[in-house]
């Protein structure tokens, strides 16, 4: 991967399909019984994964600032945005159009305390545990109306 995201530096070529990377990591894991280490570069679980609100923040305005190279170019699908208590609100915010809810300051500032209030008690957050504090904060709204 080196000589694919470094060619600048490194004009190498070799025979190696980048794309199969992933694959071949995830087909050997199943053989041995037991996968890499999570924060193992390229095939790791972590290696496209935010959850940091700094670096969630840099990879939602410029993906390029935290991700040297494509997950695509080594065969994961996509990045991750992992929720948890380190988020911000801009990759909360991100999520819950992800999830096809566009929400004000005031309801976004209501629903991060309510989230944040979680995350502290849990390693992550999952988008049905999101929905559901959003369909409760929109149901209390409706009844206050």
């Amino acid at each position: 991967m080196a000589f694919k995201t470094r060619q600048d530096r490194l004009p190498y070529q070799t025979a190696v399909v980048t794309e199969q990377l992933y694959p071949a990591s995830q087909l050997l894991s199943e053989l041995i019984s037991f996968g890499p280490q999570p924060n193992k570069a390229i095939v790791g679980g972590n290696a496209f994964a935010h959850e940091a609100g700094i670096h969630q923040d840099g990879f939602l305005k410029e993906r390029t600032t935290y991700e040297i190279m494509d997950p695509r170019s080594v065969g994961v699908p996509e990045s991750k945005l992992i929720l948890g208590k380190h988020s911000g609100r801009h990759a909360l915010n991100q999520r819950c159009a992800d999830l096809g809810y566009k929400l004000s300051k005031e309801q976004l500032d209501g629903l991060y305390r309510r989230f944040i209030a979680i995350a502290d008690s849990k390693k992550g957050v999952l988008n049905e545990e999101i929905v559901a504090m959003l369909e409760e904060q929109k149901s209390n709204a409706a009844a206050a109306e």
